[in-house]
């Protein structure tokens, strides 16, 4: 396959100096529709941010789209997922304590996460999920009571372990679960970003963050030229042939140093620029159409909640995008694998 991936410095410096000028607003995960109330019990908040971020990876079963209607609303994808759980949430509390989550089966899933309107759909793959999900309960249970700000307070409120302390720190204590298992530490981020966003745990080593690199981010590193692969490597992508983990891994690791050259130059908090990334991938520089290809048409997340000034309707990265002006670009998406890490 000849994968070799690199760091164009000339393309992070220049989107990087762009999201400076461009300035994209943070999210507060206080939307109603996804996420408890500020007010409401530590232990259990961090207990739901843990589990669902646990599961937080590729939700539509093949040939169909994870999506529906929820009371006259519409949500797709992660939306659906953190509402669907939300609502639980707010059913019974009870349901995401670590013991029952510790004996949760396939059938509970499949129950709890299907939409029926406009048609029936189950989230992809609800075994495997079921499988993380007791996992996830049952090392809880018995490495740490139970309790996940008792994982947080072992930690010690470090992402690594340094010579200075005796704490392993939080990226360790999330390996031991097969959830938190990547080596590119996606969801582990991801899940760091809503603890901070919510002020649930401090830090005390910020140098040791990191982008939650998915699905979007890869695309969005390829096209705007900040990480440059290997013509093969390239012709796989473009070609959409399936890759192996290793190379996956390897990939998303290259991409993450990226984003912190970017952030560097656009002096901004890694995990506020992955609010706007992450949305912006998945609106706007989607995999088959985007709208530097097709254009746009309306209003979305980005334009309305993201940027601080209106987008006109056209790319906000289109000054420092090479896929805006290199028509070749705009064909590079993500890997294709079959992966739980995002």
């Amino acid at each position: 396959m000849g994968f070799s991936a690199n760091i164009s410095s000339d393309k992070t410096r220049k989107l990087g100096l762009h999201f400076r000028r461009l300035q994209p607003k943070a999210e507060d995960f206080l939307d109603t529709r996804f996420f408890p109330a500020l007010e409401e019990d530590p232990e259990d908040v961090t207990r739901f941010f843990f589990f669902i971020t646990g599961i937080d990876h590729r939700t539509s079963p093949t040939g169909q789209s994870f999506e529906g209607f929820i009371e006259e609303e519409y949500f797709q994808g992660a939306d659906l997922l953190w509402h669907l759980a939300f609502r639980k949430y707010r059913e019974n509390l009870g349901f995401f304590k670590a013991h029952r989550m510790a004996r949760i089966t396939v059938k509970d899933v499949k129950q709890w996460l299907t939409v029926k309107q406009p048609v029936q759909v189950t989230i992809r793959n609800p075994k495997q999920r079921a499988e993380l999900l007791r996992d996830c309960g049952q090392k809880l249970a018995k490495f740490y009571n139970g309790s996940v700000l008792t994982l947080l307070d072992q930690a010690g409120n470090r992402l690594s372990v340094s010579s200075s302390c005796n704490h392993v720190g939080l990226l360790d204590h999330l390996a031991r679960f097969k959830a938190y298992e990547d080596p590119a530490r996606k969801k582990s981020f991801l899940l760091l970003k809503f603890l901070l966003r919510r002020r649930l745990w401090t830090l005390d080593d910020p140098e040791n963050l990191r982008i939650p690199v998915d699905n979007h981010l890869i695309r969005i590193a390829l096209r705007t030229g900040i990480v440059k692969v290997s013509p093969s490597f390239e012709a796989v992508l473009r070609d959409g042939r399936v890759i192996t983990i290793a190379d996956d891994i390897a990939l998303r690791e290259v991409i993450s140093d990226a984003f912190v050259e970017v952030v560097r130059y656009a002096k901004l908090p890694v995990l506020e620029l992955d609010d706007f990334l992450w949305h912006f991938g998945r609106l706007c520089c989607k995999a088959d159409s985007p709208i530097c290809y097709e254009g746009c048409t309306t209003q979305c997340f980005v334009a309305t909640d993201l940027l601080p000034f209106s987008c006109d309707l056209q790319c906000p990265l289109r000054e420092s995008c090479t896929a805006y002006s290199e028509v070749r670009y705009r064909e590079l998406k993500e890997p294709k694998l079959d992966t739980l890490y995002y």
